[in-house]
């Protein structure tokens, strides 16, 4: 049986959910600002905002440049939730001369 040309489409497309255990429910996960890494478990990465489909409570850990790491339980039962991120402290490690000019 052949699946129609948009399913096949659908199916090889990045998509912005990612799938944890069976799925009970699905979350969005925000974080303020955008453009984070999400990984549940250890298991997969998202770019947030995106979506989790989530079987139990999970650990998420999220990262993005110049933020600090951090680590957030994820429960099933909410529709959203916004994780706001914290900026890195100034480093005396970086070198303001060797950065380029910006024009």
């Amino acid at each position: 049986m052949r699946k129609p040309a948009f399913l096949l489409l659908l199916m090889l497309l990045p998509g912005g959910c990612m799938t944890i255990g069976g799925g009970a429910s699905t979350l969005m996960v925000k974080t303020d600002p955008e453009g984070a890494l999400l990984a549940i478990d250890g298991v997969g990465e998202c770019e947030t905002p995106c979506s989790v489909r989530l079987d139990g409570p999970k650990q998420a850990r999220i990262a993005k440049a110049g933020f600090v790491s951090k680590t957030y339980v994820l429960s099933p039962g909410k529709n959203e939730v916004t994780i706001p991120l914290e900026l890195a402290a100034a480093s005396d490690d970086v070198d303001a001369t060797a950065l380029p000019d910006l024009d």
